[in-house]
């Protein structure tokens, strides 16, 4: 290869070395929880995107959205390596030994991750508050910094070695760009495969079963339970250190083990929860048995001093939020670390995490180390980027049976069925149509597990004639009060409108 060949080189081995650099990442961050730097990033990038901008690409995308954020920024990162890459090229371009930067090369590559990076997730320079955050981090930058700077050393070398005879460079290049290709593709696989499984992840289950529409059950099972949080990576808290402590504005700070959180007496609660990025007759909400005890109890403990305004939650992920102290005084507000008789899935916030009444998920936080009581209008990481503090849950109705486009045969009995909710308010009322909302007939209630689940509701209808009809329903709160028909988007406060679903009735041979 010839010298002047090589800076080019560079482009390529470095755009690789940091694409090996990433998937390095990713494996550290599952296997450790440690920062992952496209997390980082897509933090970063959230709180300058404008909220408005965000809320259509976040309603656009629905569940491919934070796969594609990752994969988009990956590519930002593969950019910025390849220049580098270039960079070390063209300083070796004379002397042709790579091999003399791959030191200069680590530390200045850690040094960016620890010192500009980390900083960029509010993380502190080489690691999160604990000493063990601190060094696994420290650790995993490090390994990071070392495969770039490897495989960029080693790709340079690699490429800039001469053929032993010149007739031997043919097969010499073929070997080397192969060797480049092969590694490639396996990282690219393994990017992909995460993308993928992210995709699904981010995605809820759907109403009813996967075969037919069918009522959604009562109780929503453990692996169907819908899953939100803003991670690539979501932590994988080890019991072995964990701790919660309860500080800020207290008599008596104090800090818990798992094993004396779980020793204390316990309750059972049925609560259903939905995220505030649920669209109208979206997925993302579930119900679910939670075991643990109030959150009232730890404060009772701790001792409340005057003028608290807010209780903040932080999490193992850097995540944090608040609500409000009377919220927290709520015996309905537990922290639980048990769903549907089960220790918490990692991806429902293990070890230990809130159930709040009435408002969104992302308040009910999960993961948590901390508690603290403040005396300020704390906004929480959602809240800064322009969502609902008060976040109180918007009344919602859904039809789960029949499904759109769904054939239903004339003259025959068919049930429409489906769920409402409204928080901690319950309903007292829900009503259909089959006409497009000419005329709206009162469907039947199911009696709900609690008073802070939803209910499930049917109405049996004979269709008359054949085509399209338009099902709509709706539903009032407890307090009598009208779900809203105004269509709104997810952002800032929760989705509002009525859902609709459009069935074509044939007839009933059609359906045999």
């Amino acid at each position: 290869m010839r010298q002047s060949s090589l800076p080019r080189s560079g482009l390529l081995v470095g755009g690789i070395a940091a694409l090996l650099a990433t998937v390095a990442m990713l494996i550290l961050a599952n296997l450790w929880g440690t920062p992952l730097l496209p997390q980082l990033l897509a933090d970063r990038l959230i709180a300058l995107v404008p909220v408005n901008l965000f809320g259509t690409v976040l309603d656009s995308l629905e569940s491919r959205a934070k796969p594609l954020t990752l994969v988009g920024l990956t590519l930002m990162l593969v950019v910025i390596g390849g220049l580098a890459g270039g960079i070390v090229a063209a300083s070796t371009h004379k002397d042709r030994r790579p091999s003399r930067l791959f030191v200069p090369i680590t530390v200045v590559t850690w040094l960016i991750l620890a010192f500009i990076a980390a900083p960029l997730g509010g993380i502190g320079p080489i690691g999160r508050e604990s000493l063990a955050g601190a060094w696994t981090t420290g650790i995993a930058f490090l390994i990071t910094a070392v495969v770039y700077a490897g495989g960029t050393v080693l790709g340079l070398q690699f490429l800039g070695e001469q053929p032993v005879t010149r007739s031997d460079t043919s097969r010499r290049r073929f070997l080397k760009l192969a060797g480049l290709g092969v590694t490639t593709l396996l990282a690219l696989a393994y990017l992909g495969r995460f993308a993928v499984r992210l995709a699904r992840k981010s995605e809820a289950a759907p109403a009813g079963t996967a075969a037919t529409a069918a009522l959604t059950p009562a109780l929503t099972p453990v692996k169907d339970f819908y899953v939100v949080s803003k991670n690539f990576v979501d932590p994988a808290v080890s019991l072995t250190g964990w701790q919660l402590q309860v500080h800020g504005l207290v008599q008596n700070p104090r800090t818990y083990t798992y094993q004396e959180i779980k020793a204390r007496p316990a309750l059972k609660k049925v609560t259903t929860l939905e995220c505030i990025s649920n669209e109208v007759g979206g997925s993302y909400i579930s119900t679910g048995e939670w075991t643990g005890f109030p959150l009232r109890e730890l404060l009772a403990e701790a001792g409340v001093r005057p003028g608290v305004v807010k209780v903040v939650l932080r999490a193992s992920d850097d995540y944090s939020d608040s609500i409000p102290l009377d919220a927290a005084l709520d015996s309905d507000t537990i922290l639980v670390y048990d769903l549907d008789g089960q220790p918490l899935p990692k991806e429902h916030g293990f070890p230990l995490r809130l159930i709040v009444p009435g408002i969104y998920g992302m308040k009910n936080v999960k993961w948590i180390t901390g508690i603290e009581l403040v005396n300020t209008d704390y906004k929480g990481y959602w809240q800064q980027q322009g969502w609902s503090d008060i976040a109180t849950v918007q009344t919602m109705s859904r039809i789960d049976m029949p499904r759109s486009h769904n054939r239903v045969p004339a003259g025959a009995d068919a049930l429409i069925g489906g769920v409402a909710f409204s928080g901690d308010r319950g309903i007292s009322r829900v009503d259909v149509s089959t006409d497009g909302g000419k005329i709206w007939n009162r469907a039947n209630l199911e009696p709900p597990l609690s008073p802070l689940t939803w209910v499930r509701w049917t109405y049996h209808w004979r269709p008359e004639g054949t085509g399209s009809r338009d099902l709509l329903v709706r539903a009032w709160d407890g307090h009598g009060t009208a779900q809203s028909t105004q269509d709104r988007p997810t952002l800032p406060d929760g989705a509002t409108g009525l859902h609709r679903v459009t069935v074509n009735v044939v007839p009933a041979r059609e359906t045999l």
